[in-house]
């Protein structure tokens, strides 16, 4: 299937990942670029049943070549790496559900996804069964049921919490996890690295190749073809700058280093940046807003499995503003659990609350042009800051989680409440978003960049608004379907 190079994949996080393997199951000849190397020590984990018993991760690191533009407070964090930031993935699998897609709707064309709920459907489906799920079988109005390998039900004491939790338009459900009922001992930081579960066998297999300490700084546009012809990339091993020729791009680098490729992708056609005509490239940069609860109780309760109590329907809450609570769970609760007398019980629980923010073209990354480029790679501008809105929103989930606690009859008391700065939740989204017009977004309902029939953004920069929900089944199904299509096309000719 060679012709004018491979097709380049940028990338091994999970959406890379998922693209890389779903282009491999079309038999496009593939190149996997990954800026990290293959000596790297991604961390290790042992489980058992789907319980944690030892981990070792690296560190998480911020990036420092940025200038503030927004909350000087905020945060952005990247893994430059085998498997991106998914090694310090929770492995949370959630689905996006139809109420997240129309809930954007209903904030106005601008926020409007240009698919739904029931096109993404078949794609969950097909990217499930590699993350080997333990979640419920059953549907919940704001979080349809996926495709688990185990089965698994919230304990009976909750269900006080179930039925008042209903009764305020919300669901109380376990909360799907990867790998969630798994024994397994893994040379990474976490249970499902992308990079090793899903990469490394494709290459092992020899339907894809891949080169590491290779960072993709820029996409080489042809005025007479037309395309993309290449990616420019900084050798880390060498030092040098090398051209690699291919047949079509998939960007897979994360929110920001995707749009920072595209906007170094600089030329006569696009003197502002590939696919970036309207302004739009960089724009609409989003994270979830994150508060963190821990709750004394009268009483041990259930400690496993981990509950999520979901945001509410859409008739309880303004246009894009919501959030749902994502029970802490693992070894330790369990260990206190035990030595309190009362094993796989807890009498303090803990809560991740995930807010929304209504994306805006305030909040952005862009290239800095009063700082010096560095191995042709640009420092940025970072503009991210949460609405008032939004930290409205966390204070009354914070009062709603204790009211639901209170009416189960479990006799609450605040311990610790605290809201996180901008971009603490890791989960950077939008910019490169995907709408219908490209006033509005980066790339079409197949994730291609408006304008350039042989470029793919795949990953969860894509995302027009960002639902209460870990991101990462939703983009890899994304790139799932955005890869499957271009290797239709590649296969036809159409491209």
């Amino acid at each position: 299937m060679r012709k004018n190079g491979p097709v380049i994949v940028i990338g091994t996080g999970p959406a890379g990942a998922a693209a890389t393997v779903f282009l491999s199951r079309a038999g496009i000849d593939t190149l996997v670029l990954e800026t990290g190397f293959d000596t790297e020590k991604l961390g290790f984990i042992g489980r058992v049943r789907g319980l944690t018993l030892l981990r070792k991760r690296p560190p998480l690191k911020e990036r420092t070549d940025l200038t503030m533009v927004g909350d000087p407070s905020a945060q952005l964090y990247e893994a430059l790496s085998p498997g991106g930031l998914s090694n310090q993935w929770s492995c949370a699998v959630p689905r996006f559900s139809e109420d997240d897609f129309a809930d954007a709707a209903r904030a106005g064309e601008e926020q409007t996804w240009p698919i739904g709920y029931a096109d993404l459907a078949p794609w969950y489906d097909r990217v499930e069964p590699l993350l080997r799920i333990a979640g419920s079988y059953a549907d919940a109005p704001q979080l349809p049921a996926g495709r688990a390998r185990r089965r698994r039900t919230l304990a009976p004491d909750w269900e006080p919490v179930v039925h008042e939790a209903a009764r305020r338009g919300r669901s109380a459900v376990v909360m799907p996890y990867a790998y969630g009922a798994e024994t397994t001992f893994t040379a990474s930081g976490t249970v499902f690295n992308a990079f090793t579960r899903l990469v490394k066998p494709a290459v092992r297999s020899g339907a894809v190749a891949i080169r590491f300490g290779m960072e993709a700084l820029r996409l080489e546009w042809s005025e007479s073809e037309r395309r993309v012809v290449a990616v420019i990339c900084h050798d880390r091993r060498t030092g040098n700058d090398e051209r690699v020729p291919c047949r079509a791009v998939i960007v897979a680098g994360g929110a920001v280093n995707s749009a920072q490729i595209l906007l170094q992708s600089k030329s006569g056609d696009f003197p502002d940046g590939l696919g970036n005509e309207h302004g739009v490239l960089g724009r609409y940069l989003h994270d979830h807003p994150l508060g963190k609860i821990v709750i004394d109780l009268d009483r041990p309760v259930s400690a496993e499995p981990a509950s999520y109590v979901t945001r509410p329907l859409l008739d309880r809450s303004a246009p894009l503003y919501a959030a749902a609570y994502m029970q802490w769970s693992g070894t330790e609760i369990l260990a206190k659990g035990v030595l309190a007398g009362h094993p796989g019980r807890t009498a303090r629980i803990g809560f991740t609350v995930f807010g929304t923010m209504v994306p805006s073209r305030t909040d952005f990354v862009a290239l800095d042009a009063a700082r010096p480029w560095v191995k042709g790679r640009s420092a940025l501008l970072f503009s991210l800051r949460y609405p008032p809105e939004a930290k409205e929103t966390l204070e009354r989930a914070k009062v709603e989680i204790l009211e639901i606690l209170e009416r189960a009859g479990w006799n609450p008391r605040l311990h610790v409440w605290r809201v996180e700065v901008p971009g603490n939740s890791v989960h950077y989204g939008g910019t490169c978003r995907m709408h219908a017009s490209p006033k509005y977004g980066v790339v079409d309902r197949f994730c291609r960049v408006h304008g350039v029939k042989n470029v793919v953004v795949a990953d969860s920069s894509v995302f027009t608004t960002g639902p209460e929900k870990n991101p990462v089944l939703t983009a890899m199904s994304l790139a799932a379907r955005a890869a499957d299509r271009l290797g239709e096309e590649l296969r036809d000719g159409d491209l």
